[in-house]
């Protein structure tokens, strides 16, 4: 397989940014939800989970955002 163009990784970089900002939105929902005090305590404590998880998804997306902007492939350097 050959090495993407740099359009093409800059192209790749704009649909992780867009996958980092869904994710920072659904974070920001686990977060409404984990302070409900409507929902029960397991629901409340699922949500803060599931948005503590999104929240490293959207660090993993906007970092290989980063290395692509900069021409490397994500992972390239581990």
């Amino acid at each position: 397989m050959s090495r993407p163009t740099r359009r093409e990784m800059l192209e790749l970089a704009a649909d992780r940014e867009k996958c980092a900002a869904r994710c920072d939105r659904n974070a920001a929902s686990g977060d409404r939800a984990a302070a409900d005090p409507s929902n029960s305590p397991t629901h409340r404590a699922q949500a803060a989970t599931a948005a503590q998880s999104a929240r490293q998804h959207a660090r993993e997306y906007r970092e290989e955002a980063e290395a692509l902007r900069n021409g490397r492939m994500p992972g390239e350097d581990w």
